[in-house]
């Protein structure tokens, strides 16, 4: 699987609906594509005696494929995510807050050295998402999910107990707090959405609006209730907890599902089938799978991009005590956390709606998926250049 980005886009919330067209139509292809993906070697096999036995075993799994996709969502997968992703929302708002409460300021050398921390969660991420398959190459991917919920909550408690609750300003705690969210995501994101393929295309595009759901909870809702007096804190040990509350959740009601294969005959031939193939003999066979990847690839590097600038962009730009709704040289003004409500708000409806409108769309061909792609590509292009007008 791929992952879904995260969820700062541009004022309107015109690349809100980017990075989600691309999650949608990357989950459809790799689900439809699982198998010559995971295990090209498959496709190198000489002709032997057996090709009317593998014929009739290919019949039987495309059955199995087509029955999975009827299968009902299971919606509770939502949860499970947002207790997760909201460890993600790190990077948002509740990062200036981190920062403030060790005592930095937005300019100078140990700001400058805060925000390469942070970056961990990116640098991570990519670390993670590359080398699990050789550094977790003993964990089968249930394992590394429970692993990524674990490394999270641990990464998620450091600011609320070293920091708020010790008074702690070492810089130390915001490179490992990063780092441990960072290295956690990029197991997760790439892992989640392949562990939960035999419960049907449905229950994954409900996963995949865990990201926005999670930062529409964090950044807007929870943020109102901040701005209302309730001490930031408050919020640093909710997303705490709320962790091992997902990860009971996913334990109690999707494993035992997983592990029967799904309650269903069907999916437990698909959990056979979804299995993960050795990374050496899939890059021994690159040229059968690369071609076609690299415009998902493309993308991702567009779509991951354009976020990753819109959040500083946006975060130092508007960091007065004011900000303009609609024109920085004449318009309404109010308080920035108003603002970035306002903001996230609009992320949020761009974000969780396209992830639904992903989903009513048969993306069940290279083509369309490419279509699909150029489209979100388009989406991030035009909201990057509204954000760079209201910025300035």
């Amino acid at each position: 699987g791929f992952s879904p980005a995260s969820s700062v886009r541009s004022p309107i919330g015109c690349h809100g609906l980017a990075p989600s067209l691309f999650s949608s139509a990357m989950a459809a292809v790799m689900a439809a594509r699982d198998i010559e993906v995971a295990a090209p070697e498959q496709l190198q096999e000489p002709p032997t005696l057996s090709d009317k036995s593998s014929e009739a075993d290919g019949e039987s799994q495309q059955l199995d494929v087509e029955a999975e996709a009827q299968l009902p969502p299971q919606r509770l997968i939502l949860v499970v995510m947002v207790c997760m992703i909201q460890g993600y929302t790190l990077i948002g708002p509740l990062q200036h807050s981190f920062k403030v409460q060790m005592k930095i300021g937005d300019t100078g050398d140990v700001a400058h050295v805060f925000t390469q921390a942070a970056a961990l969660v990116q640098w991570g991420k990519f670390a993670m998402t590359l080398g699990q398959n050789v550094l977790l190459a003993c964990l089968c991917p249930m394992q590394r999910v429970f692993l990524a919920m674990v490394g999270m909550m641990l990464g998620c408690l450091i600011p609320p107990f070293f920091v708020y609750a010790l008074g702690s300003t070492c810089l130390g705690w915001v490179f490992i707090s990063f780092c441990l969210i960072g290295l956690s995501l990029g197991i997760f994101e790439c892992t989640i959405l392949n562990v939960i393929t035999p419960l049907g295309p449905l229950t994954k595009s409900y996963a995949i609006m865990g990201f926005p759901a999670a930062f529409a909870i964090i950044n807007v809702i929870s943020m109102s209730i901040v701005s209302c007096g309730v001490p930031v804190q408050a919020l640093f040990w909710y997303i705490v907890v709320c962790l091992p509350i997902g990860m009971a959740l996913f334990a109690t009601r999707f494993v035992p599902q997983l592990v029967a294969g799904g309650g269903k005959g069907h999916a437990s031939a698909m959990a056979q089938i979804n299995k993960q193939a050795v990374v050496w003999k899939s890059l021994k066979h690159c040229s059968v799978w690369l071609p076609q990847l690299v415009p998902f690839m493309l993308a991702n590097i567009v779509g991951h991009f354009v976020i990753e600038g819109a959040l500083p962009a946006n975060f130092n730009t508007f960091n007065d005590r004011q900000a303009p709704l609609l024109r920085r040289d004449n318009g309404p003004l109010m308080t920035t956390s108003q603002f970035f409500l306002v903001l996230f708000v609009f992320v949020g409806l761009g974000d969780i709606l396209s992830d639904r409108v992903g989903y009513c769309f048969r993306l069940d061909t290279y083509t369309s998926n490419l279509i699909a792609l150029a489209a979100g590509i388009a989406c991030s292009v035009f909201g990057m250049l509204l954000t760079r007008i209201g910025v300035g």
